[in-house]
C-alpha cells in the first residue's frame, strides 16, 4: 500500500452501499442546496430523494458529492421528478387537458358553433355541398358522443375526453337542407334549431361531358346528368317539357332566399327533364336535383330570371346571338363557383344594370 504524507489521514473510499447513508447529512452541509434545506421538509426529501449526487443507471460514483450527478445515459428519469414538474403546472394528474374550439376544415361553411347545452361538448356545424358533418370538442372529463340526424338517417361520433372527433358527411334533409345535432356527454341535449345548409355551389358538379358553350341571356353548357340548385331557395315557374317559348320545352326557377344574390331569380332551361318531386313552392337547395341534362341540342342555358315569369331578366332588349351583360354578370358568378366559363361573345344589345353586384368571388368569401 502506498504511503500516505504526514499529517494527512489515508483517503479510505466507502463503499456505494454506504453512501446512501450519508446523501442527506451530506447533501444539506453543502452550499448548493442550503436553500432547499432552509425549506419545508416534505420539499427537502423530495429533492433529496430525487436527485442526491449519487449514482444513477450506468454511472459510476465520482466521489465529488458537490454536484449532482447527470441524467442517466439511457434517456430515463426519476418518475418523481417528472411529477413534480406536471404539478407545478396547477394541473391535476388525470385531468384531461382541454381541446381546441371546433372549426371546420378550410373552405367549407360553418352553419352553426357553440356548446351544446349541459354535456360539456361543443360543436361546429360545417357544410359541403348537400351535406353537413360535425367538428366536437369533448372539454369534459368523461367521453362522449355527437350524433347527426337528417330525419331518414343518423350517425355518430364518440368523442374522448379533452379530445376532438370529427363526423363523417350526411346528406341533409331533403325538406330543409337541415341536420338534428345532438351530444350526449354529462346529460343528453340537442342544439336549439336544426342548422341549415346555405351553402352555394357549382350546379354543374357532377356533370358528365359538360361543355362550356356560349354567353347570351344567360350561359350555356352541353352535357348529361344531375344539375343541383346553387343555394338555397324557393322553385318559382315549374314548366317541365312543356313551355312552348323554349327549345326543348323545360323552364324552371327559383329566387334564393340567403346570402350574396338573396331575393334574385335564377332559371334553367331547354333540353332538361324536370325532377317531379319539385313544384312551384317547394324548397331546394345545393343538394337537389333540379332536373338532369340530356346530353343533345339545345343543351341547357341558366341566368338571371324574372319573378312569377318563364323570361330572363334581358329578354326585352335581347338579340339573338348577343351577350348581354346580365349574361356575364352570372357566368361571374358561376366562376366563382368553380364553373368553366362560357365562351365570350359579343355585346352591346343591352344596357349595363345597376344595382348587381359584379365581384361575386369577393361576396362569396365574405359570406361563406
Amino acid at each position: 500500500m502506498a504511503s500516505t504524507p504526514r499529517g494527512e489521514k489515508a483517503i479510505v473510499h466507502p463503499s456505494p452501499s454506504r453512501l446512501l447513508l450519508r446523501t442527506v447529512v451530506a447533501t444539506c452541509a453543502l452550499a448548493w442546496v442550503s436553500a432547499a434545506c432552509g425549506s419545508n421538509a416534505s420539499s427537502t426529501v423530495t429533492s433529496a430523494s430525487a436527485d442526491d449526487g449519487g449514482s444513477g443507471a450506468g454511472e459510476s460514483d465520482s466521489g465529488a458529492d458537490a454536484a449532482p450527478g447527470p441524467r442517466p445515459a439511457d434517456g430515463s428519469s426519476d418518475s418523481r421528478v417528472a411529477d413534480d414538474a406536471s404539478s407545478d403546472s396547477g394541473r391535476k394528474d388525470g385531468a384531461p387537458t382541454s381541446p381546441p374550439a371546433p372549426a371546420c376544415k378550410a373552405g367549407d361553411r360553418k352553419e352553426w358553433s357553440g356548446p351544446v347545452a349541459n354535456t360539456g361538448i361543443s360543436v361546429a356545424v360545417c357544410s359541403v355541398c348537400g351535406a353537413s358533418y360535425v367538428v366536437a370538442s369533448n372539454d369534459s372529463g368523461a367521453a362522449g358522443q355527437v350524433s347527426v340526424d337528417n330525419g331518414s338517417k343518423t350517425i355518430t361520433v364518440s368523442v374522448a375526453a379533452g379530445a376532438m372527433a370529427t363526423s363523417a358527411n350526411l346528406a341533409d334533409n331533403p325538406a330543409d337542407g337541415t341536420v338534428t345535432v345532438c351530444a350526449t356527454g354529462s346529460s343528453h341535449a340537442c342544439l336549439p334549431s336544426s342548422p341549415p345548409n346555405q351553402r352555394y355551389c357549382n350546379p354543374y358538379r357532377d356533370l358528365t361531358n359538360l361543355v362550356p358553350e356560349r354567353i347570351d341571356q344567360g350561359v350555356d353548357y352541353g352535357g348529361a346528368g344531375p344539375i343541383y340548385a346553387m343555394g338555397p331557395g324557393t322553385i318559382d315557374v315549374f314548366n317541365n317539357r312543356n313551355d312552348a317559348g323554349w327549345p326543348g320545352g323545360t323552364f324552371v326557377s327559383y329566387v334564393l332566399s340567403v346570402g350574396p344574390a338573396a331575393g334574385k331569380e335564377i332559371y334553367l332551361a331547354e333540353n332538361i327533364d324536370l325532377n317531379t318531386g319539385l313544384q312551384p313552392g317547394s324548397f331546394v337547395y345545393s343538394g337537389t336535383v333540379i332536373g338532369t341534362l340530356v346530353d343533345a341540342s339545345p343543351d341547357s342555358e341558366s341566368g338571371w330570371g324574372v319573378s312569377g315569369e318563364s323570361v330572363t331578366a334581358e329578354h326585352s332588349c335581347y338579340a339573338e346571338g348577343c351577350m348581354t351583360p346580365l349574361g356575364v354578370n352570372f357566368n361571374t358568378l358561376l366562376m366563382c363557383l368553380q364553373v368553366p366559363s362560357g365562351t365570350q361573345g359579343t355585346g352591346g344589345c343591352c344596357p349595363q344594370p345597376t344595382g348587381w353586384p359584379t365581384d361575386w368571388c369577393t361576396e362569396l368569401t365574405a359570406w361563406q
